[in-house]
């Protein structure tokens, strides 16, 4: 099952996401990313939530469709993407889609990123993307779409990423060693149609970027 996150962060240009929103078999809404679901014409499965960035109109909007809502206090311990994305690992996801998890509050947007650790655990592929950025985890081998961004950086979530091989970027790497304390990884560049990334152990953070 392919799983839609929309969440409340940035969104510039609809018109970029209509064609990485289409084809989900679920489309759980966190909060205020009711507003972004219904400027892109999309109408959620599931909406989970404190509620408090979310007009009420764009609730209002999908209650009248029967859409569900699942509720949350204000005060809790987890933020609306975490509960989105635990509702969306109860469903026995295939992959996870995120879009609208960057914005100006950089400390949602860095925990949005962690969270994609939750997902790698599971062994369940999921990215963040958004108009300049496909952001995903890696703790085995990857291969990296140059449509997706032909800049890549390399970056090590956990202290240190060991056995870090690369096929096809300019600057290669073979069994290197990254550190979390480092910009050894930023800004390689895809050189082919795609690139293959693999490392022995540690979590690799890929950060694929469009200028």
């Amino acid at each position: 099952m392919k799983n839609l996150i929309i969440v409340n962060g940035t969104i510039n240009n609809y018109e970029f996401y209509l064609p990485w929103v289409k084809g989900y078999d679920q489309i759980i809404c966190a909060d205020g990313g009711v507003t972004h679901a219904r400027k892109l014409g999309l109408t959620p499965t599931q909406i989970v939530g404190d509620l408090d960035s979310a007009s009420s109109e764009d609730i209002i909007f999908f209650q009248e469709q029967g859409i569900p809502i699942q509720k949350f206090s204000k005060r809790k311990d987890k933020t609306d993407t975490h509960l989105a994305l635990e509702y969306a690992f109860e469903t026995d996801p295939t992959s996870i889609t995120i879009i609208g998890g960057l914005g100006t509050r950089f400390d949602h947007s860095l925990a949005n990123i962690h969270l994609l650790a939750l997902s790698l655990e599971k062994k369940i592929p999921a990215v963040i993307i958004n108009e300049y950025n496909y952001i995903c985890m890696v703790n085995d081998t990857i291969e990296l779409l140059s449509e997706n961004g032909s800049i890549v950086s390399l970056l090590s979530f956990t202290p240190k990423v060991t056995g870090v091989s690369t096929q096809g970027l300019s600057y290669p790497l073979q069994d290197a060693i990254l550190f979390s304390a480092s910009s050894h990884g930023i800004s390689n560049e895809i050189i082919q149609t795609s690139a293959k990334v693999s490392i022995q152990e540690g979590i690799l953070l890929i950060i694929q970027a469009r200028e």
